[in-house]
């Protein structure tokens, strides 16, 4: 007996649509944030929150793709392969802001 399946029939791990990993931003000798990882999966909504200068306007900005961390990754898998969100172009980034995520700022 052989067993024929295609390849879109196979069940694949899945996988965050966001994947954050020692994400670090320095300024100088000061911590912008340090260390950050975690995963967004699909359906989930994510707050960060903390005390005036813990450095959640830093990391957002570093999600966004706005700032270049120190350290650290960011892949985004909203379509067929992930993106490392620092090696896309500027267009490509600004259109993943309007099409993709959104980001609500203090």
């Amino acid at each position: 007996m052989t067993l024929h399946v295609a390849a879109a029939e196979l069940a694949l791990e899945p996988a965050p649509l966001l994947s954050v990993d020692d994400l670090s931003r320095f300024y100088g000798e000061r911590i912008g944030c340090a260390d950050v990882a975690f995963d967004l999966w699909p359906g989930e909504v994510l707050g960060i929150v903390g005390e005036s200068g813990s450095g959640k306007s830093t990391l957002l900005r570093c999600l966004a793709g706005i700032d270049k961390p120190d350290a650290g990754e960011v892949l985004f898998r909203g379509g067929t392969a992930p993106l490392d969100i620092y090696s896309v172009s500027e267009q490509e980034r600004r259109r993943l802001m309007r099409t993709a995520w959104g980001i609500v700022h203090q």
